[in-house]
């Protein structure tokens, strides 16, 4: 039900709901948003009563980087909140397969640069064989591009210029072409470049009980396999943090993501919630942003969690064959092994 309102980022028209009951009965009162185009979402409170304040550009980028989260066709719910948002403040997440703080997530949009790959990247996640045609709106198009709709046809001729791809003739309004011979063969390359780095990324939280895990576990294990170790904890850097953690994961052959988190200070006997808490186990955004990431560009993502909290971990991701482990050696072994199983 609800009312209908113009999409925060795309501006096509979408359902709203100011407050919404979860499947426990509980109401959250969070503006949810339901576009066909960027898909099912949530904002903090303060960008949905400011969200005219947020520039056009930023909302073009913002429903360019979500629907390439969603290919091909994942429209399952995902938050969007402030900078200075506090894990938890609105009880939401545990309703989310992903969230992001803005500038997290505005920090992914393609240098002019990349543009071109990242676009053809997109365009191959719609198929699944390579002469299988392509036909979609002007509209699509523009946000699968990272291209502002003036421009977007201008875009897709330098794409057939350069013989990434090429036209299909048929009557569709709008784009229909497949991926060409070339544009295959610079995905190919894109991958082999990737294959190349020595380097993986480590997303985790930043705490000192987590200082053995990572010194004694993680590390070793990683240099035992024969590569780089890159964590935010320990690169100088003067930029923006954001921009830092998405260029070195853009490097990395791979990224290990342990879930592994603080407990939640309201749990404890005392609490009336402690018997049926479902956040006992206070999940941290950063990691599964940075996971999110890796994923979207095709980077392998090996999962680690404390075996004790494997039964926390969101329910979108549980799916995944985590790496449960007892103690930091523990850790090491078995990452080790994890790694030279899946990174070829």
């Amino acid at each position: 039900m609800g009312e209908k309102v113009p999409c925060a980022f795309c501006g096509e028209e979408c359902g709203h709901l100011s407050a919404w009951g979860t499947p426990k009965g509980n109401v959250l009162v969070v503006p949810r948003y339901d576009c066909p185009g960027c898909g099912q979402y949530v904002l903090g409170r303060d960008l949905w009563a400011n969200s005219a304040a947020t520039s056009a550009d930023d909302r073009f980028k913002i429903a360019c980087l979500v629907r390439e989260k969603q290919l091909p066709h994942d429209h399952a719910m995902y938050g969007i909140f402030e900078d200075d948002y506090k894990e938890d403040e609105y009880n939401v997440e545990s309703q989310l397969k992903a969230w992001w703080r803005i500038s997290d997530l505005l920090a992914e949009f393609p240098k002019p640069t990349e543009i071109l790959d990242r676009s053809l990247c997109n365009l191959r996640r719609l198929v699944e064989h390579p002469m299988e045609p392509i036909e979609v709106s002007w509209d699509d198009l523009s946000y699968l591009m990272f291209c502002p709709k003036q421009w977007v046809s201008s875009q897709y001729d330098a794409m057939k210029k350069t013989a990434l791809v090429r036209d299909v003739a048929t009557g569709f309004e709008g784009a229909s072409f497949t991926i060409a011979p070339d544009g295959w063969a610079r995905l190919d390359e894109l991958a082999k470049k990737r294959a190349e780095s020595k380097q993986a990324f480590v997303a985790m939280w930043f705490a000192d009980e987590m200082a053995e895990v990572y010194d004694k576990g993680i590390k070793p294990a990683i240099e035992d396999a024969g590569f780089d170790t890159r964590q935010m904890a320990f690169i100088q850097h003067n930029d923006d943090i954001c921009d830092v953690i998405v260029a070195e994961i853009r490097k990395s052959r791979f990224i290990v993501a342990d879930f592994s988190a603080g407990k939640c200070a309201k749990c404890g006997e005392e609490c009336e919630h402690s018997k049926d808490c479902k956040d006992k186990v206070r999940a941290r955004g950063g990691v599964y942003f940075e996971a999110g990431f890796a994923m979207g560009l095709g980077i392998p993502v090996i999962w680690t969690v404390r075996k004790e909290q494997l039964e926390q971990i969101h329910f979108d991701i549980r799916q995944y064959n985590f790496v449960a482990y007892g103690d930091a050696e523990d850790l090491r072994v078995q990452l080790k092994n994890r790694i030279g199983a899946t990174i070829q």
